[in-house]
């Protein structure tokens, strides 16, 4: 199977457990990994059969910057639902949502 990637796709957004995390916001990066079979776009250079990741990646901005939760697994599962809805080519989907700035007292 064929993969698309999506890494490190920098957005501010307002999630955490801690209220300056929801007021202030900070940096998150989005790693995705979209799988999907490739050949009918690379041999008949037919976008339709494939993922236009620009448009992935506005997706991805839209959900980080239009909610704001708690965890960060709950954004990662909207990602994923909302890629896996809007383009019924891909197969399978991973996605890691990175908050470095988070604040746990430790540096990571």
């Amino acid at each position: 199977m064929d993969e698309i990637r999506i890494d490190n796709l920098e957005t501010f957004a307002y999630h955490g457990v801690y209220p300056e995390e929801r007021e202030n916001g900070q940096k998150f990066y989005v790693n995705a990994v979209l799988r999907l079979d490739l050949w009918r776009a690379g041999s008949e250079d037919d976008l339709e059969a494939s993922v236009d990741y620009g448009e992935a990646c506005h997706e991805i901005t839209r959900i980080m910057q239009g909610m704001k939760s708690f965890t960060i697994e709950k954004v990662a599962e909207e990602i994923a639902d909302s890629l896996l809805l809007r383009y019924p080519v891909i197969r399978e989907i991973s996605v890691e949502v990175r908050k470095p700035q988070a604040p746990i007292g430790l540096p990571f």
